[in-house]
Order: structure tokens, then C-alpha cells, then sequence
């Protein structure tokens, strides 16, 4: 089968870098002229690319018969009868160099056609290594055979695989001057990977080399040109690679710039290898629900064969017939194929028999309210439960098999043994944090595997619900602090809330959190009075019902909406030749507060100051008597 996307290519390529790691390594030296390859089982062909720049390399692959014909700026290597001895079972492999210093597996089915019937199988670099070749494509539209080519080299050239690729920066012992900062070129564009190598290239030459794993807090002496990751995830800066020269000096330091997760195991099938479909079952239904175990998403594909052809399956694992079948009959049988994000695959032969009975159960979520949300509270204490529903009733050991429960296309828990028991059709599956703490936000799907009569009848049953157990943020609160800044007094009384989630509801406590009141708005308003620490309290519920976090006033507040009333005289006499130094008059004015005083623009003020404290003097002596010096 042709691989005519993307993702179909990188599924090969993984494949083959995992039979490539088991096979014998044969370096192949560039020469000159044209060189024969006799191809032989368990061997793994290589380039010798190190007396060449990769970045500058032409290179162009095809199928001419059964050979591999690599053509190159520097000569003709031809892999006599490749395509017949390897390429099928992948007995053997030929890795070619891609310019980000990976490697690129040639297998038979990712290619593309010219049109004189030549298959190109890879190429990258410059249009003149490929000029000789325009004359196998029309150009009655001026397309050249390098439009070809790159037209499509989405499919067969832009995978880089193999090995996660370093490129050193500073000048190599080729003489090559290349500044770029060392880089990651990862199995694909996701940041997973199958392939455990890391290969460093551009070293300079008497340099020695070390790799880390943990951040920099230890380095391990590199040997060669790579090193080998072991499965897990790596964190940002993580893997850390440094050059030393002879005299001790480190030269440059590398570190991965984004997470990379080596996953090397293939997925596990969890659901049963049998099921059983009434007729007449309509073709929009599910009739089996595929999962398979791994530690990061997995999506399912049909193989060729069998009875594939009667069957559609969803990324998901949903498996449906394509047309209702409407009569009984046995042993349709098709092939899933579930591929992590890896590209790791694990096979699984599935036989469907379409009876005039079947087993299926309802599954229900119990303690959760009608909405199909489970939120924090009700994950704590959510059951489930369901009936088994059968159109015949001799059934022997009816029990369940096992129930699955599913989140973003990875199965998170399987329950497999102390199931539940069937009583009287019924079942439930009380609450238990070993299956409930495995839960995280997102659609949850779960799935109950039936099985009766010796495992010879099966059936299954499945419901999706959303969870949402992630508590709205803290609210905020905000108050204009009129009166001297920043000492929680004011006059204005109206308290803003923020940081709320959209179509959440919040209340507010005005005694420590005794009593809460709903809030409209987003404010609401404050009563005359001091407010002490922890007074205050805000709090908000999203619309699935999670609390967030209690907001606290950690310092007080004080509301104060009372004018201060004057105690001192409207009038004062001052004599003449009083030194501007002297305090003529006392204001004062009774508050709860502190009180400050100012003076107001208009009449007199020009020839007075006061204090902060109410101290009233003129700012130069009055020698001669007058009267009605007027200031507010």
C-alpha cells in the first residue's frame, strides 16, 4: 500500500528504525563513478557522510526494477536488487542522510510516480542534481521535474528519522564554518519519538565531548557521534551536550529548548479479541470499542485484508459496521492497528459475529446531578452502575470482563480484577480513588467489557461524560483608597471583584466567612465601618460547580462615609506685629479617623498657610489693624 500522507510515511520510518537498530551496520563510502551494492538479509546500509556537508549534499533516490539507484553530485551508488531482497520484510535497510543530519529509511511503499513510470523513493538538495531527469515530465505547463519533486516532498522527504540530530556550532574538521546554535531534530514534529539515539555531528577535531540527562548536575564522557536516550520524558533543557578543547576550555553548550519524549513501547490492547452484534444494529452505531493501554495517546487504523472493507473504525477506536446487517451470520474478521504518538504500533485481530442476540449493559454515573459534568465534589464520592440487557436467557458465568476508562485517546485505568458482580442484571462499581484519581479534565469514556457462556459470548457497553476538575482561580478585590494612598481608609464604599471565569457565580462574606451572600455584578458595596483582616472574604463557583479558592482582605479596611464636623471658632482676632511663625488659629474637627487639613482656593488664601494638623498662620507680619481677612 502507498503511503500518500505524512503521517503514514513517519508510521514506516518508525518501523524500520526499530528493525534497523537489530540489523549488522555496513558503512558505504561516496566514490566516485558508479559503485554496485549487493544486497544482502541483515544488513543495515549507511552512508559515509562525514566528508561531506550535509547542508550542501544533493542527493536523489529511486526505483529503477528492483535496484535503489542513489544518485549523488560525487557518483552513482546502485543497490542491486534492494526492492526484491529488503524492502519487503525490511530483511535489510539502506538509510540515506537528510540535510538536518538524520537518517531516512528507504522502504517500498513511500514513493511517488513520474510520469515515464520512474519512482522516486527520496531526494533533497539543489534542482541541478535532478536537471538530467526533466525530460520525464511534461513541461507543457513549465513544470520541471524539481516541481515535482518538491510538489511532493511533504510525503516522501520532509520526515526526518532515525535519531534525534545535534548540530554543533564552530568550524568542523572539514573546514566547514557553521555558527548555528546546536538543535533537536526530533523523529517528527510532535516531540515524541520511537528512536532512542542522539547523534552529534560537526564535532571539531580534537575536541572531546559530553552528554547530561539531568539537567547539567552530572555529565557522562560521549564516545563516537551519539548516545542513547532511555524511554521517558525530558523536560526543558534537560539533555545538555558541551564540547571541551584540548587545554579544558568548553567551547558550547547545548540544551534541549522543548520537551522530547523517548517511548519505545509498543501500545497494549486491553479489550477483547471477540464480539458479538444483533442484527438489524444500525450501521451509525458502535459495535466495539477498541483500547489499548500506553503512556501517551493512541490512535486506532484498520489493516488491509481480512473484511476490512465492511468495517469503519474512528481515530478514537470506535468500530462500526459500514452497512446494517441483517442477517446472522459469523467470523467477519479485520485487523486494528493502534498507534501511540510515537509512532509505535501493536496489531490486534478482531472477530465480529452478528447474532440474533447479544449482551450489552447501560452504563451510569451515579452522584453526579443531571448535567453529564462531574466536577471536584462529586469525583470524590461517584459511583457507577448500570443493567445487563439480553434477548436470551440462558447465559451461563455472565460476569464482567473488565472496564476501561479512556481520556484523550489514552486508556488511564483498567479495572481487571475485583470487579463488580452481576446480580439480578445489575451491577455497580462503588467509588474507589485508585480508579478515580486517574481521572483528569476532559471527555472520560468508559467502557464495560461483558462476557458469558466461557468467554464464548461478549458484548460491552459505554457512556462519555465530561469532567472538570479544576477550580476556578482565586477572585480579587479592588476599592478606590481615597484620603492618603495605601492606608485602607476610604470613602467610597463600592468593592470590585475580579478575575472572574466567565459564567461563574461568586458570593462574599462580610463577618470571616460565617455567612456568604450571592453577588450581582461585579462589586458590591461595603457599610460605614472598619473591616479587619480575614473580615472580607470572596469566592466564586464555575458553572460545573468547583470553588475556588477563598479570597481574604490581609490587611484592614476601612469605610468611612461621615463628614468630619468642625469644633473650633469661625472667627479670630490676631494683633498687629505678630511674627508669621505664630499659630493664629486651631482648627479642629471631630472623626473617627484621623483628620488632615488644607486650605481651599478663593478669598484670603493667598496670605495664609496651614499645617496638615490644622495650625493656622500668615505668611508674613500684619503690621497695621484691618479686619475681614477671609479663608476656608
Amino acid at each position: 500500500m502507498q503511503a500518500k500522507t505524512q503521517k503514514q510515511v513517519m508510521a514506516l520510518q518508525n518501523k524500520a528504525q526499530k528493525v534497523v537498530n537489530k540489523l549488522n551496520e555496513e558503512v558505504v563510502t561516496i566514490a566516485e563513478g558508479v559503485q554496485h551494492i549487493q544486497t544482502q538479509t541483515g544488513v543495515a546500509y549507511q552512508l559515509n557522510i562525514k566528508d561531506f556537508n550535509t547542508k550542501k549534499l544533493n542527493l536523489i533516490a529511486k526505483k529503477i526494477g528492483d535496484d535503489l539507484e542513489v544518485t549523488l553530485k560525487e557518483g552513482v551508488i546502485i543497490f542491486d536488487n534492494y526492492f526484491n531482497v529488503c524492502a519487503t520484510d525490511l530483511s535489510c535497510l539502506v538509510s540515506l542522510p537528510t540535510k538536518d543530519g538524520g537518517l531516512y529509511h528507504i522502504v517500498a511503499d513511500a514513493f511517488f510516480t513520474l510520469e515515464d513510470g520512474t519512482q522516486v523513493v527520496y531526494f533533497y538538495g539543489e534542482q541541478s542534481i535532478v536537471s538530467t531527469e526533466s525530460s520525464a515530465v511534461s513541461t507543457d505547463n513549465n513544470q520541471s521535474f524539481f516541481d515535482v519533486v518538491t510538489s511532493n516532498i511533504g510525503i516522501v522527504a520532509a520526515v526526518v528519522v532515525g535519531a534525534v540530530v545535534v548540530a554543533t556550532s564552530g568550524s568542523d574538521k572539514n573546514g566547514n564554518d557553521d555558527d548555528a546554535p546546536l538543535t533537536f531534530t526530533l523523529a517528527d514534529a510532535g516531540d515524541f519519538t520511537d528512536s532512542a539515539m542522539v547523534i552529534v555531528d560537526n564535532l571539531k577535531e580534537g575536541v572531546t565531548w559530553q552528554y547530561s540527562v539531568d539537567g547539567g548536575a552530572s555529565f557522562t564522557d560521549g564516545a563516537g557521534s551519539s548516545f542513547v536516550l532511555n524511554e521517558g520524558a525530558y523536560a526543558e533543557n534537560a539533555i545538555q551536550i558541551k564540547q571541551t578543547d584540548a587545554a579544558g576550555n568548553t567551547l558550547a553548550v547545548i540544551k534541549n529548548t522543548s520537551p522530547v519524549v523517548v517511548d519505545t513501547t509498543d501500545p497494549l490492547f486491553t479489550s477483547a479479541t471477540t464480539v458479538d452484534v444483533k442484527t438489524n444494529t444500525e450501521a451509525s452505531e458502535t459495535i466495539y470499542e477498541a483500547t489499548a493501554t500506553d503512556n501517551n495517546a493512541v490512535t486506532y487504523t484498520l489493516e488491509d485484508g481480512n473484511q476490512k472493507d465492511k468495517f469503519t473504525i474512528s481515530k478514537e477506536g470506535e468500530l462500526r459496521y459500514k452497512q446494517k446487517q441483517t442477517t446472522v451470520h459469523n467470523d467477519d474478521k479485520v485487523t486494528i492497528i493502534a498507534t501511540d504518538a510515537a509512532g509505535n504500533e501493536t496489531k490486534q485481530l478482531v472477530t465480529v459475529s452478528v447474532k440474533d442476540f447479544v449482551l450489552s449493559t447501560s452504563v451510569v454515573w451515579n452522584n453526579i446531578g443531571d448535567d453529564n459534568n462531574i466536577n471536584i465534589a462529586e469525583l470524590a464520592m461517584a459511583t457507577l452502575s448500570g443493567t445487563v440487557t439480553s434477548t436470551d436467557s440462558t447465559f451461563t458465568d455472565l460476569n464482567i470482563a473488565s472496564i476501561v476508562f479512556k481520556q484523550n485517546n489514552a486508556v488511564v485505568h483498567t479495572i481487571n480484577t475485583a470487579l463488580p458482580v452481576i446480580n439480578n442484571n445489575t451491577w455497580t462499581l462503588d467509588h474507589d480513588n485508585a480508579w478515580a484519581s486517574k481521572l483528569v479534565d476532559g471527555n472520560c469514556t468508559v467502557v464495560v467489557n461483558l462476557s458469558a457462556n466461557s468467554n464464548s459470548i461478549t458484548g460491552q457497553g459505554k457512556t462519555v461524560v465530561a469532567i472538570d476538575i479544576v477550580a476556578p482561580d482565586t477572585p480579587v478585590l479592588n476599592f478606590t483608597d481615597t484620603g492618603l494612598s495605601n492606608d485602607g481608609i476610604t470613602k467610597n464604599g463600592t468593592m470590585t471583584v475580579g478575575d472572574l471565569e466567565a459564567g461563574a457565580t461568586w458570593q462574599y462574606s462580610i463577618d470571616g466567612g460565617t455567612n456568604f451572600t450571592s453577588g450581582t455584578g461585579s462589586s458590591f458595596i461595603l457599610n460605614e465601618g472598619t473591616y479587619v483582616e480575614n473580615t472580607i472574604q470572596i469566592k466564586q463557583i464555575d458553572v460545573v460547580g468547583n470553588t475556588s479558592s477563598v479570597f481574604k482582605n490581609m490587611s484592614p479596611v476601612v469605610v468611612d462615609t461621615t463628614n468630619p464636623l468642625f469644633t473650633s471658632t469661625t472667627t479670630v482676632d490676631v494683633k498687629t506685629n505678630t511674627e508669621a511663625s505664630e499659630t493664629i488659629y486651631e482648627a479642629t474637627a471631630t472623626d473617627n479617623n484621623a483628620v488632615t487639613y488644607t486650605l481651599e482656593d478663593g478669598n484670603q488664601k493667598d496670605k495664609f498657610t496651614i499645617s496638615k494638623e490644622g495650625e493656622l498662620r500668615y505668611k508674613q507680619k500684619q503690621t497695621t489693624a484691618h479686619n475681614d481677612d477671609k479663608v476656608t
